[in-house]
């Protein structure tokens, strides 16, 4: 929070206001408070400045120009990160991206959507429900995390243990590397094994080895049903041993979360939703798959 005033040179902004419009570029000291922090505790560092691009080559001519005058740039989607992801902590650039949010394909066919990184999470699994497919990850936050922010975290969620995380459905991506260069990896293919695999490189990198601006997706068919259950126990380790029997059992439930009674107790008290707080643990279990089962 030491730098009161934007440390990014007259030359450089009136180019970097030339590629993405005043409207876009906001260096005043609000603009830039609201994005120095994110969704991480006690962890706040102010930008010079904050842009919002509209498309791919708005992108790289701002990379181009920040490569040059060696201006840090934070890519950001929704900030609900908690490990300081997208705070700039080198000052520079926040590059949002609010204005690059469309789905552009859902591909029935090869059983893909192709989005820009600014898509809300849940939006996308909404979108593709509507056509009987299924985008598994799900990140606690996907009511308003971007698809963006989850490749460059590798987000996960409760259905990571039988569907895995982001990565495992990235195919392909469309990067803006650091020189304001453009590069495509991956693309609509089940099996790609030419080359060095770069698409499951830039997945967690965290927005240091380039700014992803499109991303090719692998979707599945959508379960036919699931279920919810709740499995009370008052001791720990019995829990504890009951997650191993499932797993022993081959067995791979869609979600399979673990709380013990503090964590019962705070659930409740903001929620409300009945949780019973007079037991140890509960194990939460979500089985899905074909009616018939």
């Amino acid at each position: 929070m030491e730098r009161v005033r934007p440390l990014i040179p007259n030359e450089a902004k009136k180019r970097l206001i030339q590629v993405v419009g005043a409207e876009n570029y906001d260096d005043t000291k609000t603009g830039r408070l609201v994005y120095s922090y994110d969704a991480t505790p006690q962890f706040q560092s102010l930008p010079d400045a904050v842009i919002a691009p509209r498309t791919t080559q708005e992108v790289a001519e701002i990379a181009k120009i920040c490569n040059e005058y060696r201006i840090p740039i934070v890519p950001r989607g929704s900030g609900t990160n908690l490990c300081a992801g997208t705070c700039p902590v080198e000052g520079g650039i926040v590059l949002l991206f609010n204005h690059m949010n469309r789905i552009l394909e859902i591909d029935e066919e090869n059983l893909t959507a192709t989005v820009q990184p600014g898509v809300v999470t849940l939006d996308l699994a909404k979108a593709v429900e509507e056509k009987g497919l299924f985008y598994p990850p799900d990140p606690g936050s996907m009511k308003i995390s971007t698809i963006g922010g989850n490749i460059s975290e590798n987000s996960g969620g409760l259905r990571g243990l039988k569907y895995g995380v982001t990565r495992d459905y990235v195919l392909g991506l469309e990067v803006v590397l650091a020189n304001g260069d453009v590069i495509r990896t991956g693309g609509k293919l089940a099996k790609d094994v030419a080359g060095y695999d770069l698409t499951r490189l830039f997945v967690g990198s965290e927005g240091t080895l380039g700014i992803v601006t499109e991303a090719t997706l692998k979707l599945i068919p959508m379960p036919e049903t699931k279920q919810t259950m709740l499995a009370l126990y008052q001791d720990l380790e019995a829990a504890a041993r009951s997650v191993s029997k499932i797993i022993a059992n081959k067995i791979i439930p869609a979600t399979l979360e673990f709380l013990d009674q503090p964590t019962l107790e705070v659930v409740e008290d903001f929620a409300r939703i009945g949780l019973p707080t007079n037991v140890k643990a509960v194990l939460l279990i979500e089985q899905d798959g074909p009616k018939e089962v």
